[in-house]
């Protein structure tokens, strides 16, 4: 009987041992200090008309500094740099919104140590974006950068504040103001989602941009680096995600069907 306890006492041991070695593992893969991307709102969502907002500015400053998105009622582009809210408006120009004003759909994050990534004069967004998916390696997690430089030319978007009855992403777009900029200096802001997120969020990189004098920007169609200007960006791979769904929830969206073109759509220029 006491052989049986002595060897009873000894598996439970071994078995505590084995699930504290799995609990530290677990953590030294995915700690909770690492870099995260927050994300409220799903994409499927804002694509199918869920314009209302769920989450105060001031609430999303706490969770990052760095990131993009947009405002209640789709009223404009959202650049966070710095910790501050930018509002790009219809008309290209921008304000500084109030901590109060709610969001729809953003994400944000944190540069903690973010890899430098040398950019060559005259690369175009998708050489670009080649260049930091090689600097990356796995595609299959997310991804942050902040690039200051100056830009030969670049394209960027907004969109005009909507109303109930809401209609869908790719209806409104097809009303967006486009503003061209030519020798142009200021900050780009990207988050690149792994092609797995579809429906929640953005494969692939997604771009806004900011003047350096911070009045004017968009999200991205196109742009090409200053011809006699290499530049550097800040890359940081985000291997968390922490998702926060509004607290009405999403009913009386339809969620169900592939939305893929219509995302497709959005993004490119038109």
């Amino acid at each position: 009987m006491k052989g049986t306890v002595r060897i009873l006492a000894g598996l439970a041991l071994a078995f505590l041992c084995w699930t504290s070695a799995l609990a530290q593992d677990a953590t030294r893969q995915a700690p909770a200090s690492a870099p995260t991307l927050v994300q409220v709102g799903v994409i499927d969502a804002l694509l199918a008309g869920g314009y209302e907002g769920s989450m105060t500015l001031g609430q999303l400053r706490s969770l990052g500094d760095l990131g993009l998105g947009t405002f209640d009622g789709l009223d404009g582009e959202m650049v966070v740099l710095d910790g501050v809210v930018h509002q790009v408006l219809a008309s290209g120009h921008v304000a500084r919104p109030a901590d109060s004003l709610t969001t729809p759909f953003a994400q944000v994050t944190r540069l903690a140590a973010p890899q430098r990534v040398a950019l060559p004069a005259g690369l175009d967004l998708k050489a670009v974006e080649a260049r930091l998916d090689a600097a990356l390696g796995d595609l299959n997690c997310f991804a942050a950068v902040r690039l200051d430089g100056r830009f030969a030319s670049l394209t960027a978007r907004s969109v005009p504040r909507q109303v109930p009855p809401y209609r869908p992403l790719a209806e409104v777009a097809k009303e967006q103001s486009v503003f061209p900029f030519a020798n142009a200096e200021g900050t780009l802001v990207a988050l690149r989602g792994p092609a797995f997120v579809r429906g929640l969020g953005v494969p692939g990189w997604h771009w806004h941009f900011l003047t350096k004098d911070r009045a004017r920007g968009g999200h991205v169609l196109t742009f090409v680096l200053d011809a006699a200007a290499p530049a550097q960006a800040s890359l940081q791979t985000l291997r968390r995600l922490e998702l926060v769904l509004p607290q009405q929830g999403l009913s009386g969206l339809d969620l169900g069907r592939d939305r893929t073109k219509e995302l497709h759509a959005v993004e490119a220029p038109q």
